[in-house]
């Protein structure tokens, strides 16, 4: 109630810091394309950084003020995130594995994610998520229509997004992994 979002109003949102690279100009593209085909949806981009007044223009200029807010800073990620229908990123540089979706994918959260750096390694495009090609913001744009018809979808994704980050990024699996690699290294040692 906070955002002004309203029980219906499918949710978007991006938690990173405000860099070019992090790709939240394309986002704001593809709001304006969703935003022209008359859908009622929201993109909420929580962050601060060396980009921020270039985004602000960059809103404005597309003239999506009333459907991409800027939440700036937010210590509540975990309530943000608890509000969101899907989690966004559009990356195209500097992207490795993304703490920012295992964090989301920890809770249920599908993504809609650039093909870029790590983005591929963390999310199976139709299971977890949907995967776009960097710097594309029409097929960005289609792969948030994508999900926003299709709540069903949504659904099933929600539980491969927490079954992936369980069987892949926990710290006992990780751990199990490494062990594993110093075992191997041991045993081939021996011989």
């Amino acid at each position: 109630a906070s955002l002004g979002l309203d029980e219906d109003t499918f949710t978007l949102g991006i938690l990173a810091r405000l860099e070019e690279y992090k790709g939240h100009v394309y986002l704001a593209q593809a709001a304006r394309i969703l935003k022209e085909q008359g859908r009622k949806f929201r993109i909420l981009a929580a962050g601060t950084g060396a980009f921020e007044a270039e985004l602000r223009k960059a809103v404005a200029e597309e003239g999506v003020e009333d459907v991409m807010s800027l939440l700036g800073f937010r210590s509540d990620v975990a309530a943000l995130l608890s509000i969101l229908d899907v989690q966004l990123n559009a990356s195209y540089g500097t992207e490795a594995t993304s703490m920012a979706l295992l964090e989301g994918m920890s809770l249920g959260l599908p993504t809609i994610a650039s093909d870029y750096g790590g983005n591929p390694f963390v999310i199976t495009s139709g299971q977890n998520g949907l995967l776009f090609p960097s710097k594309d913001s029409a097929a960005l744009a289609d792969a948030m229509a994508e999900l926003m018809d299709h709540p069903e979808e949504v659904a099933i994704m929600r539980e491969k997004a927490l079954e992936t980050y369980q069987s892949r990024f926990t710290g006992e699996v990780f751990a199990r992994n490494t062990e594993q690699i110093y075992e191997n290294v041991l045993k081939g040692a021996s011989k």
